[in-house]
């Protein structure tokens, strides 16, 4: 597994329609702020309007996109569903690892992506 993800690779992740929608939303989120996978993971629909990029930082383009996409016109339950249920941290990982990346690599790649350790 990748521990390191170069801007591109990410890109090229992010914009692979075979992959569901629900993981490529939680990759930008992770990519783009410093929230944790449990933290985005434990989400409601309600709250995604609260989520915050880093300072300085941008939470939008790519995140911002597949969020929407992502929520539709569902106003309650879980942010990252699969069907009525929350998605998983074992689907996230597995999701992450079938891209051929670690899902902690995404958040730390993009932390240094944007030039914060």
């Amino acid at each position: 597994m990748a521990e390191f993800i170069p801007l591109d690779r990410f890109l090229r992740l992010l914009a692979d329609e075979s992959v569901p929608v629900v993981h490529r939303a939680l990759w930008a989120l992770l990519w783009e702020s410093d929230v944790r996978v449990l933290d985005l993971l434990a989400l409601d629909v309600s709250a995604e309007p609260r989520i915050r990029p880093p300072a300085g930082g941008d939470l939008g383009g790519p995140a911002a996109a597949l969020l929407g996409r992502l929520a539709g016109d569902r106003t309650s339950g879980p942010l990252f569903a699969v069907g009525p249920r929350a998605l998983s941290w074992a689907e996230a990982v597995r999701a992450a690892q079938a891209g051929g990346v670690a899902i902690h690599a995404i958040r730390t790649s993009g932390r240094r992506h944007r030039g914060r350790r």
